[in-house]
């Protein structure tokens, strides 16, 4: 009997978090808690959700909807769709290395928060980012359009690698918040861009606050 009750449970755990991904009215606070929760369960070996299945690919097939955009680094640790226990057509993913922010990563963002209703933007950098290692380093020959990137963020306070990939974060951040677009949309209460730090030997995402 139990079992059933287990199984029962979890349908109907995986029902409520399917509609919450597709309410088109969703706020920028319901988007950010439905990431956190979802990597709550992460962290604990709980995720019950992933929606990867013939089911879901045939729902979505036809448009998109995801609630979030998550802008992250390419590191194959740090997989956004897994770290937030969220399924195929959840996440709107723009990776690259050190979560950088050019002209081609920003139009991708903007694109699914103006046309596919994305209400919360999150970049995700993690703990121990070879990029922001590199240049730290000095060592940047080999990725060179990414250095120049993370470069601005870097100054005499964020010598340490800690404050180095928050400031990289927090840079990146900002140019999101710069475009017009988007700035239109937080305005209008539609859309809101945060950062976060994702731990490599946990999983837990960490909130940065707000940068004045």
């Amino acid at each position: 009997m139990k079992i059933y009750q287990t199984i029962l449970l979890m349908l109907l755990l995986c029902f409520q978090n399917q509609a919450m991904a597709y309410n088109p009215n969703m706020s920028p606070k319901e988007a950010l808690q439905l990431l956190m929760d979802g990597n709550e369960r992460f962290v604990n070996d709980k995720s019950h959700c992933p929606d990867r299945n013939q089911a879901r690919r045939e729902a979505i097939a036809a448009k998109q909807k995801p609630f979030a955009v998550i802008l992250g680094c390419s590191d194959s640790r740090v997989p956004p769709e897994i770290a937030f226990d969220q399924g195929l057509g959840d996440i709107f993913a723009v990776r690259v290395a050190g979560n950088v922010v050019g002209s081609t990563e920003l139009d991708s963002v903007a694109y699914s928060a103006i046309y596919n209703g994305s209400a919360i933007i999150m970049v995700l950098g993690h703990e121990n980012c070879g990029a922001v290692a590199a240049v730290l380093a000095h060592t940047t020959h080999d990725i060179p359009a990414v250095a120049k990137l993370i470069t601005p963020a870097m100054n005499t306070k964020n010598r340490t690698m800690e404050a180095a990939v928050k400031a990289n974060i927090y840079n990146s951040v900002m140019h999101i918040k710069q475009s017009p677009s988007i700035a239109k949309l937080i305005k209008a209460g539609k859309v809101d861009v945060v950062g976060a730090l994702y731990a490599l030997d946990t999983g837990k995402v960490q909130l940065l606050p707000e940068q004045e």
